[in-house]
């Protein structure tokens, strides 16, 4: 099914003030900014001058005992001007301040021998996300992951304001599961800077969990 012929859900949400967590660099997302809204229970976005991503987490949220967990995620560009991602501009940030970057598709394909039943078990689970891009008339898959064998994997995406690019993004936690807390999604290069905050095993009023 096309994202783009996809309906949001609407939903009001709001966050306490978290403190920032600094960890290689790269400093954790602020719930509170006004580049950052939370459009339903499981989907955030974050939006500036320059691009424009939307996170659907409820797959995610239901398996963080799991070793592996898939982000589902739609990008493009804010302004006119393309903007270019490539894979080691994306990481995940933990709750504790570690960077965990985005693993290659051999590392995922190695990590997940039942990645078909992963992606049948979120099919069902996914949040409509394509709506919120209003005007995008083109897309393209995010591929800097595939199921082996069935499709190309990509090591970078462009996109412009007429371009929608979707597509799952995986990660592997180092403790083999993932704790419930404010994670923080990074897409940083010399034009973008990405810090999408998604609130995983929490309900409710959200503080860090130590």
């Amino acid at each position: 099914m096309s994202f783009l012929s996809r309906r949001p859900v609407s939903a009001w949400w709001a966050l306490a003030a978290l403190s920032c967590v600094v960890a290689a660099g790269i400093r954790a997302a602020d719930p509170d900014s006004a580049n950052v809204k939370k459009l339903g229970r499981t989907v955030v976005r974050f939006r500036d001058d320059t691009l424009q991503v939307v996170v659907g987490y409820k797959h995610a949220q239901l398996h963080l005992d799991s070793r592996w967990i898939l982000l589902e995620t739609c990008l493009s560009a804010a302004g006119y001007t393309p903007v270019e991602i490539f894979r080691e501009d994306v990481s995940l940030m933990l709750p504790d301040g570690t960077r965990v970057p985005l693993p290659s598709q051999k590392k995922m394909a190695q990590g997940l021998p039942d990645l078909r039943r992963m992606l049948n078990e979120a099919r069902v689970q996914r949040d409509p996300l394509g709506g919120y891009f209003s005007g995008r008339t083109r897309e393209e898959r995010l591929g800097f992951f595939a199921v082996p064998g069935e499709q190309i994997v990509f090591d970078r995406v462009t996109v412009n304001h007429e371009t929608l690019a979707w597509g799952d993004l995986f990660f592997e936690s180092p403790k083999g599961r993932f704790e419930p807390g404010i994670y923080t999604l990074v897409m940083e290069n010399k034009v973008a800077r990405v810090r999408l905050p998604l609130a995983l095993g929490i309900e409710g009023d959200l503080e860090r969990l130590k």
